[in-house]
């Protein structure tokens, strides 16, 4: 597991690399994006999108809920309705800001560490 924080970060907390599907819901447009996790804080996340950013409008900027799903060998964990903010979007890059802070966030080091193992 690799924890990314340089020293001139302005974020509040240290981010931990991590690859797992994703979905983000736009309530409001009656959208569904999925993507792929890139890395997460306790207080947001970077999710690559690949080509499915050609889809979203500026005005798609705002507030959305998330999905992460923790795929496993015989069943999958699911994070769901993480209410969180479009803050950037460039690229295929989506950067989100939670409205709480992420409660489940040991949760990733514990899963990335049993990935490893096998």
């Amino acid at each position: 597991m690799q924890f990314k924080q340089n020293v001139d970060d302005k974020r509040k907390s240290i981010r931990i690399d991590f690859k797992v599907p994703v979905q983000i819901s736009y309530p409001i447009a009656d959208r569904v994006f999925k993507g792929v996790l890139v890395n997460l804080s306790v207080h947001g996340m970077l999710v690559d999108l690949q080509d499915d950013m050609t889809n979203i409008a500026v005005d798609h900027l705002g507030s959305c809920t998330v999905r992460v799903i923790f795929p496993g060998k015989g069943s999958r964990l699911i994070i769901d309705e993480l209410e969180s903010t479009v803050v950037r979007c460039n690229n295929n890059m989506l950067a989100l800001e939670f409205s709480e802070p992420l409660e489940w966030f040991l949760l990733f080091s514990v899963y990335k560490s049993k990935q490893s193992n096998e």
